[in-house]
């Protein structure tokens, strides 16, 4: 259980320190709270290389996740059908060149099942809507021994591909990028290989899409000494359950950047709400590798495990925010908005969805959302400036 000190300590998490790159690239603010910079939701860099790719990008365009191929654990389930392939761009299946109809490309048929439409690369490749972003992999890496230089693939995608994240008979492996092999990703590869995690595979199972990431260890301003590493990081994709994930001003997100764990902690939350008509969720951030103000701890937004919740809008119209339609220092909120925003954290409490639930009334920094986040060790629901912490005092 927390210590006032501890608590005090986590209030910085989103408070004004907190800066956030919005989509035109500047530094923006919400009603005094600050949001994260440096976060990279949704943003153009997924391969933690910490620039914009062209390509690639791991990026900023929406890509949707990979690979939902077979980790060696029994789940219980029966595996889904292979999904019928994309055709006409990068990754898709040809027995020609004129199968592969965009500038330069290119029918690869030796060691490559059905065929696979590639062009020859030496960094990044293009992209196309409605197909998975791609990557540049060295020839070496493919079954061609005549393909020299680099070559496009598609990366893993389960967005594209719900039931294993690449076409049939293509596995989801962490390759690097050609010419600048530091730049890893999950990438589609001729085979039944696959290097996703157990974490990754219930995703899959949960069918949610997503695109499985590699990030390169973050270091915050002038802190070399702090690491900020993502555990299992993913790129979890617009709509959820069909609950579409929006920035706090309405804008869609296509993907948001977390830790597996925390994707399974979004998908919880959207699940526990969607029932009450709930069509999408606003939010203010999930990654920033950064440190909480005032202290020398991490903020859990550095590791990918926590999200700021600005609000929630319904199937009929209606928008209910933190910002609004909290109501503070009380246990018995009287409208219908309250209720909701109250009840809903107590059941995410009760059930473990989160691990700690700031609301409004703990602080003025959490004036406008409900912080998040799956830091371990601790339970916590911190209501009002005294703290309340127990079983909810809600009438199912």
């Amino acid at each position: 259980m927390f210590t006032g000190v501890l608590l005090i300590l986590l209030s910085s998490a989103c408070g004004p320190n907190d800066k956030q790159v919005d989509d035109s690239g500047s530094i923006s603010a919400i009603d005094g709270v600050d949001v994260p910079e440096g976060t990279t939701d949704g943003a153009p860099d997924g391969d933690g290389d910490g620039e914009t790719d062209g390509d690639d990008a791991d990026d900023a365009d929406g890509a949707s996740p990979d690979g939902g191929l077979d980790t060696g654990e029994d789940t219980g389930e029966e595996p889904l059908e292979p999904d019928p392939p994309l055709e006409g761009f990068i990754g898709s299946p040809c027995d020609t060149d004129l199968d592969c109809p965009y500038e330069g490309g290119v029918c690869l048929t030796e060691g490559f099942p059905d065929g696979h439409c590639s062009a020859a690369c030496d960094l990044y490749c293009p992209d196309s809507d409605g197909f998975p972003v791609t990557f540049c992999v060295a020839g070496d890496a493919l079954p061609d021994p005549g393909l020299e230089g680099g070559w496009c693939v598609s990366r893993c995608s389960f967005g594209s591909y719900p039931a294993g994240g690449c076409r049939d008979a293509y596995g989801c492996t962490v390759e690097s990028r050609h010419t600048e092999p530091g730049t890893e990703t999950y990438s589609c590869m001729p085979g039944e290989g696959t290097d996703l995690s157990a974490c990754h595979q219930e995703l899959v199972d949960r069918g949610i899409g997503f695109e499985p990431t590699v990030r390169t260890i973050d270091f915050p301003e002038d802190r070399p000494d702090k690491e900020c590493e993502i555990i299992d990081p993913v790129w979890v994709e617009s709509p959820v359950f069909g609950v579409d994930l929006k920035y706090y001003d309405g804008e869609v997100t296509p993907r948001v950047l977390a830790a597996c764990d925390m994707a399974h902690s979004l998908a919880d939350t959207i699940e526990d709400v969607a029932p009450h008509g709930v069509s999408a969720l606003r939010h203010i951030g999930t990654y920033n590798c950064r440190m909480i103000g005032g202290t020398d701890m991490l903020s859990e937004h550095s590791f990918a495990t926590a999200i700021d919740i600005f609000g929630f809008e319904f199937d009929d119209g209606r928008l209910w925010t933190l910002e609004d339609h909290w109501e503070h220092d009380t246990s018995s909120p009287t409208t219908d908005a309250g209720q909701f925003l109250y009840e809903a954290a107590h059941r995410w409490y009760d059930d473990w969805v989160w691990n700690i639930i700031l609301t409004p009334n703990y602080n003025l920094a959490h004036d406008n959302h409900f912080h998040v986040d799956l830091k371990e060790g601790f339970h916590d629901l911190s209501m009002t400036s005294s703290r309340y912490i127990g079983p909810a005092m809600y009438v199912d």
